[in-house]
């Protein structure tokens, strides 16, 4: 086995490997590449990708099967491929240059290098030849090889810029805390709101996770109608057009159009859990039944196709079957017909038909309503044909936010796998943590990487979730283990960084702040050592996060609502948010206090001693027994033995202090 394939190998990756059959002869990221590209004086090609990614597949297929582009990077080029979901510490770096160079950014993401790492161009997909006024890959091809030779100084030079621009992004941009801050990004996000469709900006569209729990967290306290006709708007459109699979539920990546009908067609475990929140969230302030209905959906899909028995989730689901996007997802009016019977006339009637890929139909919903034996028909036809490909690697962060995302929709709504949740977070704590740090996932039951930043934070989260359903100190005690790796190794001079150790080539330090649409890993590191100040009063969880936000002030006020997930995690540093404490064995009070949701709320049942040094858990164990006690800003309710009082004070307890 020779250098190239046992680099290409280690990745494990089902999109890296792939490429063993390609004709382009692909390495792994890995030292060996960058030397040899120094050794023969060669450029590097960079492809990021994933193996959901239905372009990504494409550019395979096409691009790099092309007999003169394979022919011409084996001997110019050194040629890697990275996993987007592997490796987003890689993924971000590149993004952001590409972005600062004036490109457009996604996947496939395609990067030129010099051995040294400097950044020579960037793009997205590039066809094989020239297309409609597009350079192809050929052309492209040569043009970098011609600048790598003959413009060797300008490409330095304009790398120096680079970075630069690069080094003054990451620069600690500090201030006062301020909850103003969330005053003026809801301005900016209501005046990006798409009145006519939902949602913010114009095509393409992603789901706004972080902006829609903005909106949650700030119309729960100054019910604000505009914020709830913004959300319920954008909440509509998702689980009734395009982007919802109402046939097999789960949500796809994004729509392509500014109306929400036609998605790119994958599905990833992290849109799916975090979306799974958010709509459990807006069914208990609006009472609607689509909305727990589309939280509903995203369950059956991971019932479906994501549960590893042995606890745990997979990844994500391909767009792609047999090269065709979407294929398994479209209809013929006949196939519809075919698997409807007499019911096809009533389903007309309660779809509506988008125009899709090759031709066949997408449905969408014209009005919620209840229409079981035509979706269980439909399934049941559905599922004679073959599925898009699963990736079975199971990420650490992932997994611990789909585990709290059930464990969360289970106590609040009975929407959730309670079981399967605290199932996953034991397999976490089995065989991803191995006592001073995480590793990044599990594949084919081979651990691989370093844990970063989010997977830490989402772990701690999901760990606080657990703890409140079962008062199991384990999972307290590995939330406080997991805390003190952040704020030991991962906080910086500018915030939390993203990666314990930086990568041998791109080693500049990347404080994640942008929400993508998922929440970046300083908000959730931010969230999370809060959650668990609030609960044990360890000082230094509260002090780093503290001490980040600071350093990211100037970055927030920036971003505005790019980053609404740090605009939530600083208005629960400076409001904080309430805390029951349930001491003795009342299932009742527990089960009162994990049902009522308020933004932020913790729930620490107490069945025995405390170890930590909270002086008002302590008086409240010394206390009557069963008993409950609400408690924001360092003053507590009275003691509650009743479920009634308990949900009421839970709601009302010292209100106006969270109003803006």
């Amino acid at each position: 086995m020779g250098e190239r394939t046992i680099c290409l190998e280690r990745s494990k990756s089902p999109f890296v490997l792939q490429s063993l059959n390609s004709k382009v002869q692909w390495w792994g990221w890995c030292p060996e590449a960058f030397e040899k590209a120094r050794s023969e004086d060669k450029p590097i090609l960079i492809d990021v990708g994933a193996v959901w990614c239905h372009w990504c597949h494409v550019m395979d297929e096409t691009t790099y099967e092309d007999d003169e582009v394979a022919e011409f990077i084996n001997r110019h080029y050194i040629a890697i491929k990275v996993d987007r979901d592997e490796r987003p510490d890689i993924d971000r770096r590149l993004q952001e240059a590409a972005a600062l160079l004036g490109s457009q950014t996604g996947w496939p993401l395609t990067v030129f290098m010099t051995p040294s790492g400097e950044v020579i161009w960037a793009a997205t997909y590039i066809p094989p030849r020239d297309v409609g006024g597009q350079p192809g890959m050929l052309r492209v091809l040569e043009a970098v090889l011609k600048a790598y030779r003959e413009r060797r100084s300008d490409i330095q030079q304009l790398f120096d810029d680079l970075k630069k621009e690069i080094s003054a992004w990451h620069s600690p941009a500090p201030g006062e805390l301020d909850r103003g801050l969330e005053v003026e990004a809801l301005a900016r996000l209501m005046a990006q709101f798409d009145d006519e469709y939902g949602g913010f900006g114009r095509a393409p569209k992603f789901p706004p996770i972080t902006q829609l729990d903005l909106l949650a967290l700030r119309y729960f306290y100054d019910r604000v109608e505009v914020y709830r006709k913004a959300a319920e708007k954008t909440l509509d459109a998702m689980a009734l057009g395009g982007l919802y699979d109402h046939v097999g539920g789960g949500f796809f990546r994004y729509a392509v159009d500014r109306t929400w009908s036609i998605p790119h067609f994958e599905k990833l475990l992290i849109d799916n859990v975090e979306l799974l929140s958010v709509y459990v969230k807006w069914h208990i302030l609006t009472k609607k039944e689509l909305y727990k209905d589309a939280a509903v959906g995203v369950v059956n899909w991971l019932d479906d196709f994501m549960r590893d028995p042995e606890g745990g989730y997979y990844a994500s689901q391909d767009a792609d079957v047999d090269g065709e996007e979407g294929g398994y997802y479209l209809w013929t009016f006949e196939e519809f017909k075919e698997a409807l019977g007499e019911l096809a006339e009533a389903a007309t009637r309660h779809f509506y038909f988008l125009d899709g890929p090759g031709g066949r139909i997408h449905l969408a919903v014209r009005e919620p309503a209840k229409a079981g034996e035509i979706y269980r028909r439909l399934k049941e036809y559905r599922s004679k044909r073959r599925p898009p490909y699963v990736d079975t690697t199971i990420y650490t962060g992932w997994n611990c936010a789909a585990a709290r995302a059930e464990l969360e929709g289970f106590r609040l709504t009975g929407v959730g796998n309670r079981e399967h949740a605290l199932k996953t977070l034991e397999r976490v704590y089995r065989s991803l943590w191995d006592g001073s740090r995480l590793r990044r996932g599990l594949r084919n039951g081979v651990v691989f990487g370093e844990g970063m930043l989010e997977d830490y934070s989402y772990c701690i989260l999901a760990c606080l979730e657990a703890f409140s359903h079962t008062g199991d100190f384990q999972w307290l005690d590995f939330g406080v283990e997991l805390g003190g790796v952040i704020t030991t190794r991962f906080l910086k001079e500018g915030g939390f960084v993203d990666v314990e150790h930086t990568d041998f080539v791109l080693n500049s330090l990347h404080y994640p702040v942008v929400d993508s649409p998922n929440y970046s890993g300083n908000s959730l590191a931010v969230m999370a050592l809060d959650f668990l100040y609030y609960i044990t009063e360890v000082g230094e969880f509260r002090e780093a996060a503290s001490k980040a936000l600071k350093a990211l002030v100037g970055k927030i006020s920036a971003l505005g609502p790019a980053a609404s997930g740090l605009l939530i995690a600083l208005d629960f540093h400076l409001a904080e948010p309430p805390r029951t404490v349930v001491v003795g064995s009342s299932v009742e009070l527990l089960k009162t206090a994990l049902s009522i949701y308020r933004p932020g709320h913790l729930v620490v049942p107490l069945r025995g001693s405390w170890r930590f040094l909270d002086s008002a858990i302590l008086q409240m164990l010394k206390g009557p027994a069963p008993r409950a006690y609400v408690c924001t800003h360092g003053v507590c309710s009275l003691p509650i033995d009743k479920p009634e009082t308990l949900s009421n004070t839970i709601l009302e307890f010292n209100l106006e202090t969270y109003r803006l």
